[in-house]
């Protein structure tokens, strides 16, 4: 299966060239790699592509295409961005995360996109799992890690920060921009990932949640990031109760969609 990788960033490159040695070596590689540059000022932006370009033509496996998509910082949300790079996407199974996350495998596209073989799964999601420098020490330390995440990421929340989903089905439902005008707390906290997958159930569909599906993800040290983790609990919950709230199926909107069917009013049949 084909699979295009979107790649948010933000200011926050510091894992950025190996990130995309590592998805070179993958044992499914991406058709194409497309980087959704989020907040970055006009100095980084142009930091950013020159890097890009250099980086991509020292990979040891080289990737044939991969494309820039700059928005402004009065532009950026959460939804918006992430809609931008899947809009750009060649491909029906799009991979999302960001500058600063790493496979924590050479097979990591592959264990994501064999779930894909059902029909029924709208999109296949994994853990994060601190970066080597959170020192890690043992396998108590991870299981108190994935603890953490269980009850953050649950069985029904496929994270934009490190999933796989169906192009076809986004379109239909792409990540709500309008989502905190509704409940204003999600412009800080975002949660239109977790909009999306309540509605993918809510339509007939799965999200698979798979371990070995994870990324290397964390902005502090181990035991902070699990702390961090916990605490955040309880503000994701209070969230996701006002989104469970709502009647499914339901509309979402993009500025995507509605830029494209004023374009071409075909898109309105």
């Amino acid at each position: 299966m084909k699979v295009s990788v979107v790649i948010r960033t933000r200011d926050n490159e510091r894992y950025f060239g190996e990130l995309l040695e590592n998805l070179s070596l993958q044992t499914v590689r991406p058709s194409e790699i497309i980087v959704v540059d989020n907040f970055s000022n006009s100095e980084n932006r142009r930091m950013l592509e020159d890097r890009l370009s250099a980086l991509m033509q020292k990979l040891r496996r080289p990737i044939s295409r991969f494309k820039m998509i700059a928005i402004s910082d009065s532009e950026f949300s959460h939804a918006y961005s992430t809609n931008l790079g899947i809009d750009s996407a060649e491909n029906e199974l799009v991979c999302l995360t960001n500058a600063h996350s790493l496979p924590t495998s050479f097979r990591w596209l592959q264990e994501g996109v064999r779930h894909f073989e059902d029909s029924r799964v709208a999109g296949v999601t994994g853990f994060f799992v601190p970066h080597k420098e959170g020192k890690i020490r043992d396998k108590l330390d991870i299981l108190m890690y994935y603890f953490s995440q269980k009850m953050v990421l649950r069985q029904d929340w496929c994270s934009t920060i490190n999933c796989i989903i169906r192009k076809s089905l986004w379109s239909l439902y792409p990540f709500d921009e309008n989502l905190p005008k509704v409940i204003p707390e999600t412009r800080k906290y975002g949660l239109e990932d977790y909009d999306w997958s309540k509605e993918m159930v809510a339509r007939g569909y799965r999200i698979v949640v798979d371990p070995l599906f994870s990324v290397f993800h964390s902005h502090e040290k181990w035991l902070d990031e699990l702390t961090r983790n916990t605490r955040g609990y309880f503000v994701y919950r209070r969230i996701q109760q006002k989104i469970n709230l709502f009647e499914r199926p339901r509309d979402s909107f993009s500025r995507v969609h509605s830029t494209r069917a004023d374009l071409n009013p075909l898109l309105h049949e």
